[in-house]
Protein backbone atom coordinates (compact mmCIF):
# COMPACT_ATOMS: atom_id res chain seq x y z
CA UNK A 1 0.00 0.00 0.00
CA UNK A 2 1.48 3.56 -1.07
CA UNK A 3 1.61 6.14 1.84
CA UNK A 4 -0.58 8.53 -0.36
CA UNK A 5 -3.80 5.79 -0.27
CA UNK A 6 -2.77 4.49 3.39
CA UNK A 7 -3.03 8.32 4.69
CA UNK A 8 -6.60 8.66 2.42
CA UNK A 9 -8.31 5.59 4.28
CA UNK A 10 -6.73 6.34 7.60
CA UNK A 11 -8.65 10.03 7.41
CA UNK A 12 -11.93 8.58 6.20
CA UNK A 13 -11.75 5.64 8.71
CA UNK A 14 -11.08 8.49 11.47
CA UNK A 15 -13.88 10.38 10.09
CA UNK A 16 -16.73 7.81 9.88
CA UNK A 17 -15.92 6.84 13.42
CA UNK A 18 -15.61 10.32 14.97
CA UNK A 19 -12.07 9.61 15.86
CA UNK A 20 -9.71 12.82 16.86
CA UNK A 21 -6.34 11.92 15.53
CA UNK A 22 -4.50 8.57 14.86
CA UNK A 23 -1.10 6.76 13.98
CA UNK A 24 -0.75 3.92 11.57
CA UNK A 25 2.35 2.12 10.81
CA UNK A 26 2.72 -0.65 8.71
CA UNK A 27 6.25 -2.72 8.12
CA UNK A 28 6.31 -4.77 5.27
CA UNK A 29 8.93 -6.79 2.75
CA UNK A 30 11.91 -5.05 4.58
CA UNK A 31 10.17 -1.10 4.36
CA UNK A 32 8.57 1.02 6.88
CA UNK A 33 5.90 3.20 6.12
CA UNK A 34 4.05 5.40 8.40
CA UNK A 35 0.86 8.13 8.35
CA UNK A 36 -0.84 10.09 11.16
CA UNK A 37 -3.90 12.13 10.50
CA UNK A 38 -5.94 14.76 12.92
CA UNK A 39 -5.51 16.40 16.55
CA UNK A 40 -4.28 15.31 20.02
CA UNK A 41 -7.35 17.33 21.48
CA UNK A 42 -10.54 18.51 19.84
CA UNK A 43 -11.12 21.98 19.37
CA UNK A 44 -7.75 22.48 19.01
CA UNK A 45 -4.97 22.65 16.27
CA UNK A 46 -2.43 20.85 17.60
CA UNK A 47 -1.71 17.62 15.11
CA UNK A 48 -1.15 14.74 15.08
CA UNK A 49 2.81 14.20 14.49
CA UNK A 50 4.80 10.42 14.47
CA UNK A 51 6.00 11.01 17.96
CA UNK A 52 3.07 11.65 19.35
CA UNK A 53 2.54 9.47 22.14
CA UNK A 54 -0.77 7.72 22.80
CA UNK A 55 -1.68 6.15 26.15
CA UNK A 56 -1.03 2.21 24.93
CA UNK A 57 -3.30 0.03 27.92
CA UNK A 58 -2.71 -2.93 27.42
CA UNK A 59 -0.42 -3.38 25.02
CA UNK A 60 1.62 -2.29 28.12
CA UNK A 61 1.79 -5.79 28.94
CA UNK A 62 2.84 -7.16 25.81
CA UNK A 63 6.17 -4.68 26.80
CA UNK A 64 6.45 -5.85 30.19
CA UNK A 65 6.44 -9.47 29.34
CA UNK A 66 9.27 -8.80 26.75
CA UNK A 67 11.36 -7.68 29.79
CA UNK A 68 10.48 -10.47 32.01
CA UNK A 69 11.36 -12.60 28.84
CA UNK A 70 14.70 -10.37 28.92
CA UNK A 71 15.46 -11.52 32.78
CA UNK A 72 15.01 -15.65 32.00
CA UNK A 73 16.92 -15.05 29.25
CA UNK A 74 20.37 -13.90 31.86
CA UNK A 75 19.20 -16.35 34.55
CA UNK A 76 17.65 -13.99 36.71
CA UNK A 77 13.89 -15.72 36.92
CA UNK A 78 12.48 -19.20 35.20
CA UNK A 79 9.12 -19.60 33.71
CA UNK A 80 8.83 -22.26 35.71
CA UNK A 81 9.54 -21.31 39.11
CA UNK A 82 6.80 -20.27 41.74
CA UNK A 83 6.87 -16.47 41.85
CA UNK A 84 6.75 -16.58 45.88
CA UNK A 85 10.93 -17.37 45.42
CA UNK A 86 10.75 -14.41 44.14
CA UNK A 87 8.49 -12.39 46.01
CA UNK A 88 8.73 -12.44 49.97
CA UNK A 89 5.25 -10.36 49.46
CA UNK A 90 3.39 -14.13 48.50
CA UNK A 91 5.65 -15.96 50.75
CA UNK A 92 3.35 -15.48 53.39
CA UNK A 93 -0.05 -15.86 51.61
CA UNK A 94 -3.10 -17.22 53.11
CA UNK A 95 -4.15 -19.21 50.56
CA UNK A 96 -1.86 -22.15 49.42
CA UNK A 97 -2.86 -21.71 45.77
CA UNK A 98 -0.39 -18.58 46.16
CA UNK A 99 2.38 -21.08 46.51
CA UNK A 100 2.08 -23.01 43.16
CA UNK A 101 1.47 -19.84 41.25
CA UNK A 102 5.24 -18.91 38.18
CA UNK A 103 5.96 -16.44 35.99
CA UNK A 104 4.56 -18.72 32.90
CA UNK A 105 0.99 -18.68 34.68
CA UNK A 106 1.66 -15.09 35.34
CA UNK A 107 1.75 -14.37 31.41
CA UNK A 108 -0.48 -16.26 29.82
CA UNK A 109 -3.45 -15.16 32.14
CA UNK A 110 -3.84 -18.85 33.70
CA UNK A 111 -2.69 -17.99 37.33
CA UNK A 112 -6.11 -17.77 38.79
CA UNK A 113 -5.76 -14.33 40.06
CA UNK A 114 -8.36 -11.37 39.81
CA UNK A 115 -8.90 -9.18 36.81
CA UNK A 116 -8.85 -5.83 38.24
CA UNK A 117 -7.26 -5.16 41.90
CA UNK A 118 -6.62 -2.06 43.32
CA UNK A 119 -5.64 -0.15 46.39
CA UNK A 120 -7.60 1.83 48.54
CA UNK A 121 -5.09 4.63 47.54
CA UNK A 122 -4.84 4.76 43.53
CA UNK A 123 -2.04 6.88 44.23
CA UNK A 124 0.29 4.28 46.03
CA UNK A 125 3.04 3.04 43.32
CA UNK A 126 4.78 0.90 45.49
CA UNK A 127 4.39 -2.08 43.91
CA UNK A 128 6.11 -4.29 46.82
CA UNK A 129 2.80 -3.08 48.50
CA UNK A 130 0.35 -4.05 45.83
CA UNK A 131 1.82 -7.56 45.54
CA UNK A 132 1.20 -7.74 49.16
CA UNK A 133 -2.30 -6.40 48.90
CA UNK A 134 -2.78 -9.28 46.07
CA UNK A 135 -2.03 -11.93 48.60
CA UNK A 136 -4.90 -11.31 50.98
CA UNK A 137 -7.17 -11.63 47.66
CA UNK A 138 -8.78 -15.33 46.73
CA UNK A 139 -7.75 -16.75 43.73
CA UNK A 140 -10.23 -17.79 41.39
CA UNK A 141 -9.21 -21.43 40.47
CA UNK A 142 -6.12 -23.08 40.69
CA UNK A 143 -2.91 -21.60 39.06
CA UNK A 144 -2.83 -23.55 35.00
CA UNK A 145 -6.42 -24.46 35.57
CA UNK A 146 -7.68 -22.46 32.72
CA UNK A 147 -7.57 -18.55 31.18
CA UNK A 148 -8.55 -15.80 32.67
CA UNK A 149 -7.54 -12.18 31.76
CA UNK A 150 -6.03 -10.51 34.52
CA UNK A 151 -4.51 -7.06 34.93
CA UNK A 152 -3.27 -7.59 38.74
CA UNK A 153 -1.35 -10.55 37.36
CA UNK A 154 0.93 -8.47 35.31
CA UNK A 155 1.06 -6.08 37.90
CA UNK A 156 2.59 -8.88 39.77
CA UNK A 157 5.04 -9.52 37.00
CA UNK A 158 6.17 -5.32 37.54
CA UNK A 159 7.03 -6.37 40.85
CA UNK A 160 8.77 -9.88 40.14
CA UNK A 161 11.03 -7.48 37.31
CA UNK A 162 11.57 -5.47 40.08
CA UNK A 163 13.09 -7.92 42.64
CA UNK A 164 14.74 -9.67 39.55
CA UNK A 165 16.48 -6.34 38.15
CA UNK A 166 17.09 -4.75 41.21
CA UNK A 167 15.09 -1.25 40.39
CA UNK A 168 11.82 -0.28 39.88
CA UNK A 169 10.11 -1.35 37.27
CA UNK A 170 9.88 1.59 35.26
CA UNK A 171 13.54 1.60 35.45
CA UNK A 172 14.22 -1.60 34.01
CA UNK A 173 11.73 -1.09 31.17
CA UNK A 174 13.55 1.81 30.33
CA UNK A 175 17.12 0.34 30.29
CA UNK A 176 16.56 -2.84 29.00
CA UNK A 177 14.17 -2.24 26.35
CA UNK A 178 12.56 0.99 25.46
CA UNK A 179 16.05 2.91 25.33
CA UNK A 180 17.82 0.09 23.33
CA UNK A 181 14.60 0.22 21.12
CA UNK A 182 14.91 3.94 20.22
CA UNK A 183 12.12 4.44 22.72
CA UNK A 184 11.72 7.54 24.42
CA UNK A 185 9.88 6.53 27.46
CA UNK A 186 6.14 8.17 28.62
CA UNK A 187 4.88 6.73 31.71
CA UNK A 188 1.47 7.57 32.63
CA UNK A 189 0.45 7.11 36.02
CA UNK A 190 -3.11 8.52 38.16
CA UNK A 191 -3.56 10.85 35.11
CA UNK A 192 -0.23 12.29 34.11
CA UNK A 193 2.13 11.50 31.60
CA UNK A 194 6.62 11.67 32.72
CA UNK A 195 8.09 12.41 29.63
CA UNK A 196 9.11 14.84 27.08
CA UNK A 197 6.75 13.95 24.28
CA UNK A 198 3.35 15.11 23.51
CA UNK A 199 0.44 13.06 24.75
CA UNK A 200 -2.24 12.93 23.22
CA UNK A 201 -5.76 13.19 25.14
CA UNK A 202 -8.33 11.08 24.74
CA UNK A 203 -11.79 11.31 24.08
CA UNK A 204 -15.14 9.71 24.49
CA UNK A 205 -17.49 8.87 21.79
CA UNK A 206 -21.28 8.67 23.13
CA UNK A 207 -23.91 6.67 20.38
CA UNK A 208 -26.46 8.84 18.57
CA UNK A 209 -26.58 11.25 15.12
CA UNK A 210 -24.04 13.44 16.11
CA UNK A 211 -21.31 10.62 17.73
CA UNK A 212 -18.99 13.78 18.86
CA UNK A 213 -15.87 13.09 20.46
CA UNK A 214 -15.57 14.75 24.34
CA UNK A 215 -12.16 14.61 26.01
CA UNK A 216 -11.98 12.51 28.64
CA UNK A 217 -9.32 12.59 31.89
CA UNK A 218 -7.27 9.58 31.77
CA UNK A 219 -7.31 6.91 34.83
CA UNK A 220 -4.69 4.40 34.95
CA UNK A 221 -3.79 3.43 39.34
CA UNK A 222 -0.11 4.29 40.00
CA UNK A 223 0.49 0.10 40.92
CA UNK A 224 -0.63 -0.21 37.25
CA UNK A 225 2.07 0.98 35.72
CA UNK A 226 3.10 -3.07 34.72
CA UNK A 227 -0.53 -3.57 33.07
CA UNK A 228 -1.25 -0.64 31.70
CA UNK A 229 1.15 2.42 32.12
CA UNK A 230 2.64 3.14 29.24
CA UNK A 231 2.00 6.02 26.02
CA UNK A 232 3.88 5.74 22.94
CA UNK A 233 3.57 5.79 18.65
CA UNK A 234 2.73 3.12 16.43
CA UNK A 235 6.42 3.48 15.39
CA UNK A 236 7.38 2.68 18.68
CA UNK A 237 4.67 -0.55 18.80
CA UNK A 238 6.37 -1.34 15.47
CA UNK A 239 9.49 -1.14 16.81
CA UNK A 240 9.07 -3.90 20.11
CA UNK A 241 6.98 -5.91 17.09
CA UNK A 242 10.96 -6.05 14.94
CA UNK A 243 12.61 -7.37 18.39
CA UNK A 244 10.34 -10.14 18.32
CA UNK A 245 10.39 -10.80 14.48
CA UNK A 246 14.45 -11.09 14.58
CA UNK A 247 15.00 -7.93 12.04
CA UNK A 248 16.15 -5.16 14.59
CA UNK A 249 19.38 -4.80 14.34
CA UNK A 250 20.03 -6.05 18.12
CA UNK A 251 17.59 -8.42 18.37
CA UNK A 252 19.32 -11.29 19.53
CA UNK A 253 21.94 -9.49 21.78
CA UNK A 254 18.09 -7.90 23.20
CA UNK A 255 16.21 -11.43 23.89
CA UNK A 256 17.74 -14.88 22.18
CA UNK A 257 15.99 -15.94 19.54
CA UNK A 258 15.28 -19.35 22.00
CA UNK A 259 13.38 -16.55 24.11
CA UNK A 260 11.28 -15.11 21.28
CA UNK A 261 10.04 -18.51 20.65
CA UNK A 262 9.00 -19.02 24.15
CA UNK A 263 6.63 -16.28 24.43
CA UNK A 264 5.14 -16.82 21.39
CA UNK A 265 4.40 -20.46 22.30
CA UNK A 266 0.38 -20.82 22.49
CA UNK A 267 -0.21 -22.21 25.49
CA UNK A 268 -3.18 -24.54 25.26
CA UNK A 269 -4.79 -23.71 28.84
CA UNK A 270 -5.10 -20.31 27.28
CA UNK A 271 -8.26 -20.49 25.78
CA UNK A 272 -9.01 -16.86 25.46
CA UNK A 273 -12.65 -16.94 24.41
CA UNK A 274 -14.13 -13.74 23.31
CA UNK A 275 -10.58 -11.90 23.30
CA UNK A 276 -7.85 -13.99 20.96
CA UNK A 277 -7.40 -16.92 19.06
CA UNK A 278 -5.06 -18.49 21.79
CA UNK A 279 -2.53 -16.66 23.86
CA UNK A 280 1.53 -16.97 24.56
CA UNK A 281 3.55 -15.44 27.42
CA UNK A 282 2.29 -12.05 26.84
CA UNK A 283 1.61 -12.35 22.99
CA UNK A 284 -2.26 -13.00 21.74
CA UNK A 285 -2.74 -15.08 18.64
CA UNK A 286 -4.77 -13.89 15.90
CA UNK A 287 -5.96 -16.12 12.77
CA UNK A 288 -5.97 -14.97 9.45
CA UNK A 289 -6.29 -15.71 5.96
CA UNK A 290 -2.76 -16.62 5.45
CA UNK A 291 -1.95 -18.14 8.96
CA UNK A 292 -1.40 -16.72 12.23
CA UNK A 293 -0.34 -13.15 13.87
CA UNK A 294 0.72 -12.09 17.13
CA UNK A 295 -0.09 -8.98 19.32
CA UNK A 296 -2.05 -7.10 21.90
CA UNK A 297 -4.54 -4.75 21.95
CA UNK A 298 -5.02 -2.37 24.60
CA UNK A 299 -7.82 0.46 25.72
CA UNK A 300 -7.28 3.46 28.20
CA UNK A 301 -9.87 5.85 29.43
CA UNK A 302 -10.45 7.46 25.99
CA UNK A 303 -8.20 5.88 23.25
CA UNK A 304 -6.95 2.54 21.76
CA UNK A 305 -3.90 0.20 20.30
CA UNK A 306 -3.82 -2.59 18.30
CA UNK A 307 -0.59 -4.02 17.71
CA UNK A 308 -0.23 -7.32 15.05
CA UNK A 309 3.37 -9.06 13.57
CA UNK A 310 3.55 -12.25 11.70
CA UNK A 311 6.57 -13.92 11.86
CA UNK A 312 6.31 -16.21 8.39
CA UNK A 313 6.43 -13.04 6.60
CA UNK A 314 8.38 -10.00 8.88
CA UNK A 315 5.17 -8.15 8.68
CA UNK A 316 4.44 -5.80 11.56
CA UNK A 317 0.89 -3.08 11.62
CA UNK A 318 0.45 -1.12 14.60
CA UNK A 319 -2.63 1.36 14.92
CA UNK A 320 -2.90 4.34 17.90
CA UNK A 321 -6.49 6.25 18.65
CA UNK A 322 -7.44 8.87 20.76
CA UNK A 323 -11.05 7.86 20.86
CA UNK A 324 -13.17 4.95 22.20
CA UNK A 325 -14.38 4.38 18.76
CA UNK A 326 -11.15 3.56 18.01
CA UNK A 327 -11.87 -0.67 18.41
CA UNK A 328 -14.30 0.09 15.92
CA UNK A 329 -12.02 1.87 13.38
CA UNK A 330 -9.22 -1.10 13.49
CA UNK A 331 -11.53 -3.58 12.79
CA UNK A 332 -12.34 -1.56 9.44
CA UNK A 333 -8.72 -0.99 8.89
CA UNK A 334 -8.05 -4.89 9.54
CA UNK A 335 -10.74 -5.26 6.02
CA UNK A 336 -8.98 -2.66 4.31
CA UNK A 337 -5.69 -4.22 4.47
CA UNK A 338 -6.98 -6.85 3.53
CA UNK A 339 -8.46 -5.37 0.91
CA UNK A 340 -5.20 -4.31 -0.53
CA UNK A 341 -3.25 -7.22 0.22
CA UNK A 342 -1.79 -7.01 3.42
CA UNK A 343 -4.04 -9.57 5.84
CA UNK A 344 -3.81 -8.42 9.39
CA UNK A 345 -4.37 -11.37 11.79
CA UNK A 346 -7.92 -10.45 13.50
CA UNK A 347 -9.86 -12.41 16.18
CA UNK A 348 -13.36 -12.41 14.89
CA UNK A 349 -15.70 -14.29 16.94
CA UNK A 350 -17.79 -16.98 15.14
CA UNK A 351 -21.52 -15.64 14.79
CA UNK A 352 -23.59 -18.35 17.08
CA UNK A 353 -25.94 -20.12 14.82
CA UNK A 354 -27.73 -20.86 17.72
CA UNK A 355 -31.50 -19.32 18.34
CA UNK A 356 -31.95 -16.24 20.38
CA UNK A 357 -33.31 -16.77 23.90
CA UNK A 358 -36.09 -14.73 24.11
CA UNK A 359 -37.74 -16.50 26.81
CA UNK A 360 -36.96 -17.68 30.52
CA UNK A 361 -33.81 -15.10 31.02
CA UNK A 362 -34.21 -14.90 34.41
CA UNK A 363 -32.26 -17.97 34.62
CA UNK A 364 -29.34 -15.85 33.61
CA UNK A 365 -29.97 -13.06 36.18
CA UNK A 366 -27.83 -12.19 39.35
CA UNK A 367 -24.30 -10.84 40.17
CA UNK A 368 -21.39 -12.42 38.67
CA UNK A 369 -18.02 -11.31 40.47
CA UNK A 370 -14.04 -11.22 39.68
CA UNK A 371 -12.32 -9.59 42.66
CA UNK A 372 -13.91 -6.07 43.25
CA UNK A 373 -15.31 -6.49 39.83
CA UNK A 374 -18.98 -7.27 40.18
CA UNK A 375 -21.19 -7.31 37.09
CA UNK A 376 -24.92 -7.42 37.27
CA UNK A 377 -27.19 -8.90 34.99
CA UNK A 378 -30.56 -8.10 34.75
CA UNK A 379 -33.96 -8.51 32.86
CA UNK A 380 -35.21 -5.31 31.04
CA UNK A 381 -37.97 -3.40 29.01
CA UNK A 382 -40.94 -6.22 28.87
CA UNK A 383 -38.41 -9.07 30.53
CA UNK A 384 -37.57 -10.70 27.48
CA UNK A 385 -34.29 -9.02 27.51
CA UNK A 386 -30.98 -8.66 29.34
CA UNK A 387 -28.90 -5.77 30.19
CA UNK A 388 -25.31 -5.71 32.10
CA UNK A 389 -23.76 -3.42 34.17
CA UNK A 390 -20.72 -2.56 36.67
CA UNK A 391 -20.00 -0.13 39.13
CA UNK A 392 -18.16 2.17 36.04
CA UNK A 393 -20.86 3.03 34.38
CA UNK A 394 -20.69 -0.09 31.91
CA UNK A 395 -24.32 -0.84 30.59
CA UNK A 396 -24.35 -3.37 27.84
CA UNK A 397 -27.49 -4.80 26.06
CA UNK A 398 -26.95 -8.80 25.75
CA UNK A 399 -28.64 -10.32 22.63
CA UNK A 400 -28.33 -14.02 24.24
CA UNK A 401 -28.07 -17.23 21.95
CA UNK A 402 -28.81 -20.86 22.87
CA UNK A 403 -25.68 -22.21 22.96
CA UNK A 404 -25.55 -19.74 26.26
CA UNK A 405 -22.89 -17.47 24.25
CA UNK A 406 -23.79 -13.64 23.87
CA UNK A 407 -22.92 -10.15 22.12
CA UNK A 408 -22.35 -7.04 24.43
CA UNK A 409 -23.52 -4.26 23.19
CA UNK A 410 -22.24 -0.59 25.21
CA UNK A 411 -24.92 1.87 25.12
CA UNK A 412 -22.81 4.20 27.02
CA UNK A 413 -20.34 4.75 24.86
CA UNK A 414 -19.70 3.52 21.52
CA UNK A 415 -17.34 0.86 20.83
CA UNK A 416 -17.07 -2.71 19.35
CA UNK A 417 -19.39 -5.32 20.91
CA UNK A 418 -18.06 -7.92 23.02
CA UNK A 419 -18.83 -11.83 22.95
CA UNK A 420 -19.07 -14.19 26.18
CA UNK A 421 -20.70 -16.78 27.58
CA UNK A 422 -22.56 -18.16 30.47
CA UNK A 423 -21.10 -21.39 32.01
CA UNK A 424 -23.39 -23.81 33.63
CA UNK A 425 -22.66 -26.90 36.58
CA UNK A 426 -22.06 -30.15 34.35
CA UNK A 427 -23.98 -32.03 37.56
CA UNK A 428 -26.82 -29.26 37.66
CA UNK A 429 -27.42 -27.56 34.65
CA UNK A 430 -27.10 -24.34 37.16
CA UNK A 431 -25.18 -20.64 35.40
CA UNK A 432 -22.11 -20.29 37.47
CA UNK A 433 -20.20 -18.71 35.55
CA UNK A 434 -20.14 -15.66 33.43
CA UNK A 435 -16.97 -15.15 31.03
CA UNK A 436 -16.73 -11.70 29.08
CA UNK A 437 -13.76 -10.09 27.72
CA UNK A 438 -11.63 -13.12 28.53
CA UNK A 439 -12.26 -12.32 32.27
CA UNK A 440 -14.68 -14.75 34.12
CA UNK A 441 -16.68 -14.12 36.93
CA UNK A 442 -18.61 -16.09 39.45
CA UNK A 443 -21.97 -15.72 40.14
CA UNK A 444 -23.13 -14.50 43.31
CA UNK A 445 -26.75 -14.66 45.17
CA UNK A 446 -28.44 -11.36 43.43
CA UNK A 447 -28.54 -8.19 45.66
Amino acid sequence: MEAPLAADRLRRLTHDHSVPGAQLTIHRAGESLSVTTGVTRVGTTRPVTADTAFALGSVTKAFTATVAAQLVAQGDLEWDDPVAEYLAEFDGAEDDRFSAITLRHLLSHTAGLVADHELDDARESSLARYAASVAATSPLHEPGHCFSYSNTGYNVVGRVIETAGDMKWQAVVENFLLRPLGIDPVFLSGGFAGGLRTLADGHAVRPGRERAAHPVDPYVPAGWAPASGLAGSADDLVALAALHLGTHLGADTLLPATNRAEMAARDPLADAFGMADGWGLGLAHYASPDGPWLGHDGTADGGTAHLRFQPATGTAVALTTNATTGTLLWADLVDTLREHGIPVGDHRPAVSTAPAVTAGPDRFTGDYRNGDTRFAVRTRGDGSALRLTDATGLTADLALHGDLTFTARRTDTDTAPYTGRFVTAPATGDVVLMQLGGRSARRTPAA
